[in-house]
């Protein structure tokens, strides 16, 4: 038995606020947020019944045709986005799921990871600014102060010293010019690599081709480091 805090699993009616005001966040950054698609959505990927509660619990109001988040509920969608996304992080870079099996356990991991987790599992993946398909991870109070509680198991490839061994855990080049030419050396999730200099330039060697990054390039390559 243990005297210490306990956190009670969230209830099913809570798990669908949560869901639902993930998708009203993500549908706010991409700019679309008209009721006529906002219902549809929630009431395909959740219930046909919770849009309503939404309304009565004044997580949202509809302006103009649009749906908007009041502050509670902008809270609550930032809080179970950042808890998704992070969760998604961890499959896929400590983990290693295939990605078939990263969103479906992200989304049971998204109702049950309590504050104090969310911190360590950001601080662990060195405050990651993107989930794996590219959307942005809400920062935390750990972000802002830049906790290390935890060494980092991925970080840039910047923090590393010379001979440093791991894994690219993932890019974000996502619109950088050269990005296609380091994915034809090789430069991918998963694959292994040796760090040889970081001075003048990254020298990276990557199974039989060396790579050298300039250090704007190396600081957007996250890595997992070798333990």
């Amino acid at each position: 038995m243990t005297t210490e805090k306990k956190y009670p699993l969230p209830t099913e009616e809570q798990e669908d606020l949560e869901e639902s005001l993930g998708i009203i966040w993500h549908q706010k950054e991409i700019g679309n947020l008209e009721i006529v698609t906002v219902i549809p959505i929630i009431e395909e990927a959740v219930s046909k019944t919770i849009y309503p509660k939404l309304l009565l619990e004044r997580y949202i109001v509809e302006e103009e045709n649009t749906v908007k988040l009041t502050p509670s509920g902008e809270n609550l969608g930032r809080d179970i986005t950042r808890r998704h996304r992070l969760a998604e992080r961890l499959l896929s870079d400590v983990l290693a799921l295939s990605s078939g099996s990263i969103d479906p356990n992200a989304c049971k991991l998204e109702h049950i990871i309590s504050p104090e987790v969310a911190q360590s599992i950001c601080t662990l993946l060195g405050h990651p600014k993107q989930c794996p398909h590219g959307s942005p991870i809400p920062k935390g109070e750990c972000c802002d102060q830049e906790a290390e509680t935890v060494e980092p198991i991925i970080t840039s490839l910047t923090n590393l010293a010379p001979g440093s061994k791991g894994k690219i855990a993932y890019l974000l080049l996502y619109n950088h010019p050269d990005l296609h030419k380091l994915l034809s050396f090789g430069l991918v999730p998963g694959t292994p690599f040796n760090l040889h200099q970081t001075f003048p330039t990254y020298v990276l060697e990557i199974g039989e081709t060396t790579l050298a990054l300039e250090s704007e390039i190396a600081e957007k390559i996250f890595v997992r480091r070798a333990i």
